[in-house]
């Protein structure tokens, strides 16, 4: 803009400089006509005396004169012309010049407005991020803070629940040590009873054994003399008898399962154990169930 500035002032100075010079040449020119009049009409009677000049000399030299001067001012009316186009010429580049930084300015004006806005806009995303970083380390300290919290929560759960588990295992490990105790106990009172029951059921036994053995010999003996020998029958005959009681001693019934080979001496065997009916039987029951329900025995007379 400075140098458009400094070019017009230039091309003006150069104007009205040649604007001077040329209002010099015509006071000048004006000066020296003036002067030639003077001297002419001073010499004018010299001339005259001298000589007459020429009239068509003169009106030559005065069209001469005029054309010269009409040349002058052609000259300068173009040099004018072309002085104040240039003129116009350097207003139009300045009108041009002055839009031109009139629109710079409204641009740069414009720029700066958009600088000023985004400045601000910048000023506004720092401070956006600014604030969204507090946020964020407000919102991880707050985290970091409840992890802390959490990791002691669960610490001291988990100690409680270390504790209780083992308060629990020492429940149970005394409950197993008194349950094992307990166990103990009972296996040897188990042992002490199934020793004492062992020995009851073998004085039984022992009991049932001769009870056994006296009661069969008892019917042994009450069949035997209740038999009655047959005629035809040989001596050393055997036979063996299923025999059927009731609780009673009473015969129910009875069967040969082993035959002598005699008839006869099984028919005479057979009757004899209904004869000698009831029988002694013991009166325990359960040796009697067992027993002599129903029973077999060897039938030998003799």
């Amino acid at each position: 803009m400075m140098s458009v500035y400094q070019k017009f002032a230039t091309s003006f100075a150069l104007a009205l400089i040649l604007h001077f010079s040329i209002l010099a040449l015509f006071g000048i020119s004006f000066i020296s006509e003036s002067e030639n009049e003077t001297v002419t009409q001073k010499s004018m009677p010299e001339i005259i005396q001298a000589s007459m000049l020429d009239d068509e000399k003169i009106q030559i030299e005065a069209q001469r004169l005029r054309s010269d001067e009409q040349h002058k001012q052609v000259v300068q009316q173009d040099k004018q012309r072309k002085l104040d186009n240039a003129f116009k010429k350097q207003q139009q580049r300045l009108e041009q010049a002055k839009k031109q930084r009139v629109q710079e300015e409204k641009k740069t004006q414009a720029l700066a407005k958009k600088r000023k806005q985004l400045a601000q806009k910048e000023k506004q995303e720092r401070a956006q991020i600014h604030k969204l970083r507090a946020e964020e380390a407000a919102r991880l300290a707050k985290i970091k803070v409840q992890k802390q919290a959490e990791k002691v929560r669960v610490e001291k759960q988990r100690k409680a629940e270390e504790k209780k588990r083992e308060v629990a295992r020492l429940a149970e490990q005394k409950q197993q040590q008194a349950l094992v105790a307990q166990q103990k106990a009972e296996a040897a009172k188990k042992q002490a009873w199934g020793k004492q029951q062992a020995a009851a059921a073998k004085a039984q036994i022992a009991k049932d054994k001769q009870r056994t053995i006296s009661t069969s010999a008892a019917i042994q003996s009450k069949v035997n003399n209740s038999w009655i020998r047959p005629i035809s029958s040989s001596k050393g005959l055997r036979c063996t008898i299923r025999v059927k009681l009731l609780p009673s001693g009473d015969v129910m019934d009875t069967t040969i399962v082993k035959s002598s080979g005699d008839r006869v001496f099984d028919r005479s065997a057979e009757n004899a154990v209904l004869k000698a009916s009831p029988f002694p039987v013991p009166k325990d029951r359960a040796l009697f169930s067992k027993k002599f329900r129903s029973f077999t025995f060897v039938f030998k007379p003799e």
